[in-house]
């Protein structure tokens, strides 16, 4: 396992006054995604988002800004510094997967198996996507708020508890703004900033113009 003490310590270095995200930044989807509405964050098969994210384990407290590219095949998860350095990159697709880190490159068989070999860290990123857009499994135990949204979800297979703090409207769709996840060896905290979800070009559907009155 890696010892992580120099990267949480630079992390933090850099990322202690990170209290403003670069919310103004606007996300820039990848060439063969374009950005779409959709009334339902179930609905998007891809997507995007900007944020911070603090993880604390016994053994580490980091606090960072993050970019998450969920797509069907490829995940890619990158924390960068409030100047933008890019300080850990977590990518898979079906090939397997990679973590780039202090300028060295380890690959594994899945993003979530990697990072918690190197780091420690057991994150649950095959079932992050579902949690973080407002979603669940379902063998969750699901509370609802008085707006029918999640308040509460506990995976008990794994034993993570998700509180949803606060939600917003983004690319058409209700998504959470904040949540917090909590493991009896780790705490994540996630406070998302923008969310945008992607289509490939031909998914989207061309907009129409209206047809012009018949005059008869």
């Amino acid at each position: 396992m890696i010892n992580l003490s120099r990267f949480t310590k630079f992390t933090i270095a850099l990322c202690w006054v990170m209290s403003l995200a670069l919310s103004g930044c606007g996300i820039t989807p990848p060439q063969d995604l374009l950005p779409v509405d959709v009334d339902d964050a179930a609905k998007a098969r891809a997507w995007e988002l900007k944020g911070k994210i603090a993880v604390k384990t016994d053994a580490d407290n980091v606090s960072t800004n993050i970019y998450w590219l969920h797509g069907p095949d490829r995940e890619e998860l990158r924390l960068t510094s409030m100047l933008g350095t890019t300080v850990l990159l977590l990518t898979q697709d079906t090939r397997g997967a990679e973590l780039e880190l202090d300028g060295k490159q380890y690959q594994g068989r899945s993003a979530a198996e990697l990072l918690e070999r190197l780091s420690g860290w057991p994150l649950p990123l095959e079932e992050l996507p579902l949690w973080i857009t407002g979603q669940s499994h379902p063998d969750d135990s699901l509370t609802l708020d008085d707006a029918g949204r999640p308040e509460l979800i506990e995976h008990k297979a794994s034993g993570w508890q998700i509180r949803y703090q606060s939600w917003q409207q983004q690319s058409g769709a209700w998504v959470p703004r904040a949540l917090s996840l909590l493991h009896p060896k780790s705490r994540i905290k996630i406070q998302i900033n923008q969310w945008q979800a992607l289509a490939s070009p031909g998914q989207v559907r061309p907009k129409t113009s209206p047809k012009e009155p018949s005059h008869g």
